[in-house]
């Protein structure tokens, strides 16, 4: 392996290389003919800005490949066309010689070597940056086996310092990178790269995969061996079957192509809005359509984990969509997107959703593209300089490829109004009893810390004035009925809290099912007033004590006095 220098400098070479290439490939076809008759430019290599951007990525390897099919994913970052370019980037690495991997196998401890390596196939099944993959039997069972390129995780990370150093150069004198996160970019880009690196990561994603669907009869997620699985070596259920975008053999099979986009796309909904953990890279080649007709799924080195604050987002996005409401729709893509230092101007956005919107308004669900909502919404974003965090560039992708796969499965396929009934239970489960409950208990516990955390804050202040922290003349003894006051304040933003809690989960609880809760109508309604009606008293009195107590003693006095006569 070369240095760390050499292969800086390097990297500098590749880039300025295809440099030349970025001015050259804007020219108009009628400009180059004299430019080729002087040879100062072969027509036949003359390239797009995005062409050469890929080409150089390839050229610099694994890591940058890696890179650059990371940023295929995030229009937000990219122009279109640099999007699509980047996802026909293609990793030409060499086969690895099967003498090396058999040394690998028999390297790694606990991983039966003897029993793989007797049934072994020494023409690969696949080649990649990270890892080669070979049919093999182990327990009597067809597996596939993926063994890690030697040296390649002393590569990636020699060369992920390489780009947190250029980004952080990139972000300090670039002033167009100051309007996005670079340094949290390749940050992010590391940690996903040294998952993959790790075969154990993508064995428990798989395992989990399988768990989520344990029972569904379509889905098929290959099993981990983990006798024979390794940080290098991964040993999994061999799938056989057609790909799913293989339309010829789909029909040949007796396929109902459109049953098979529904199965598809409900596996999908479930993985997003059911379990919150979904394959990040649903693209053609790691799906099959098996003999007894179910979806196999493979290579779960790129997952997304949403949690149920991201996906109340989302849902609020898609009804802001779907209803017409700009402002709905403007408060769920905020809640998607990452604003870093950025100032957002709400009512901006606002305007420029509404816009959007317009081209939707009246229009059925089944008219309306994911795709295209998606890059109408990214425009809105990159306006606004604003940028997706990882999961939610992955679930935009995810989705497009999706509904791209269903398309070409079926012409009249329609992923919103596949996705409408999840969403729809997703927004019952989350009104559901239970979690509203648990959602009064944390505005109550919130409030309740909040009540012990105030006065607490101002002793606290009251210490550092007492050490002389802050040249003020005031004495301690006068920051005594501050603390009472602020104690006092806690109580009722405690009350305050539980008041609001409870009105608005007894609202949300009746408001889910009416049907429902039509028979518990009068219990929660006189249990929820009769909450509100105490805690309401407690307030007023509470609030007026030091009248009452006044009041008192005026009374006592004038008692005083009539005895004293």
């Amino acid at each position: 392996m070369i240095s760390r220098r050499e292969r800086f400098l390097q990297i500098v070479e590749v880039l300025t290389k295809h440099g030349f290439g970025f001015a050259l490939g804007g020219l108009k076809p009628q400009w180059r003919a004299p430019l080729a008759r002087v040879r100062l430019v072969d027509p036949d290599t003359v390239h797009s800005q995005p062409e050469h951007l890929r080409m150089a990525l390839e050229e610099l390897g694994p890591t940058f490949i890696k890179l650059g099919q990371l940023a295929s994913t995030r229009p937000d970052l990219l122009p279109p066309g640099y999007s699509q370019e980047l996802l026909k980037l293609q990793d030409h690495t060499p086969p690895i010689p099967v003498e090396q991997i058999r040394a690998m196998i028999e390297a790694e401890p606990d991983t039966a070597a003897e029993q793989i390596l007797q049934h072994i196939d020494p023409v690969p099944v696949a080649t990649g940056s990270i890892g080669q993959a070979h049919a093999a039997t182990f327990e009597g069972r067809q597996v596939i086996v993926k063994v890690r390129r030697p040296g390649v995780t002393d590569e990636v990370n020699r060369d992920l310092e390489i780009l947190t150093e250029m980004a952080t150069w990139v972000s300090r004198y670039w002033t167009a990178a100051q309007d996005y996160d670079i340094k949290g970019i390749v940050e992010e880009f590391s940690e996903s790269l040294r998952d993959e690196l790790d075969f154990v990561q993508e064995a428990k994603n798989a395992q989990r995969m399988a768990e989520n669907f344990m029972g569904h009869p379509q889905i098929h997620i290959p099993e981990i061996f983990w006798d024979a699985t390794t940080s290098r070596v991964l040993t999994m259920e061999r799938m056989f079957g057609v790909k799913i975008n293989n339309y010829e053999a789909l029909e040949a099979e007796g396929i109902d192509r459109h049953l098979l986009a529904k199965e598809a796309t409900d596996a999908i909904c479930k993985m997003v809005f059911e379990d919150g953990f979904f394959h990040a890279d649903p693209h053609p080649g790691n799906l099959f359509v098996e003999p007894d007709g179910r979806i196999g799924i493979i290579d779960f080195g790129m997952v997304g984990n949403l949690t149920e604050e991201f996906r109340d987002h989302l849902i609020t996005l898609l009804l802001g969509v779907v209803q017409n409401n700009p402002r709905r729709a403007a408060t769920g893509l905020l809640g998607l997107t990452d604003s870093g230092e950025h100032a957002i101007a709400k009512r901006e956005i606002e305007k420029d959703v509404a816009v959007m919107m317009r081209r939707y308004a009246n229009r059925p669900l089944e008219e309306v593209r994911v795709g295209a909502l998606m890059a109408d919404l990214i425009s809105v974003l990159r306006h606004h300089k604003l940028q997706l965090p990882r999961q939610s560039a992955l679930l935009l992708r995810m989705l497009v490829t999706a509904e791209s796969m269903g398309t070409g499965l079926d012409p009249g396929f329609d992923l919103v109004s596949s996705v409408k009934p999840y969403a729809e239970r997703f927004i019952m489960q989350r009104l559901s009893p239970e979690v509203l409950l648990n959602r009064l208990r944390a505005t109550v516990e919130d409030a309740v810390q909040m009540g012990v955390d105030v006065p607490e804050y101002v002793r606290r202040f009251i210490l550092v004035l007492e050490r002389g922290g802050f040249d003020v003349h005031l004495r301690t003894d006068e920051l005594e009925p501050l603390v009472k006051s602020s104690a006092k304040i806690g109580h009722h933003v405690v009350a305050g809290g539980v008041i609001a809690a409870t009105i608005n989960g007894t609202a949300h609880i009746i408001a889910s099912d009416p049907e429902r809760w039509q028979k518990h109508h009068t219990a929660l309604i006189v249990g929820g007033m009769s909450t509100v009606g105490a805690l309401s008293g407690y307030l007023a009195v509470s609030s007026n004590v030091d009248r009452v107590r006044h009041l008192a003693r005026v009374l006592r006095g004038k008692k005083v006095k009539k005895t004293v006569r």
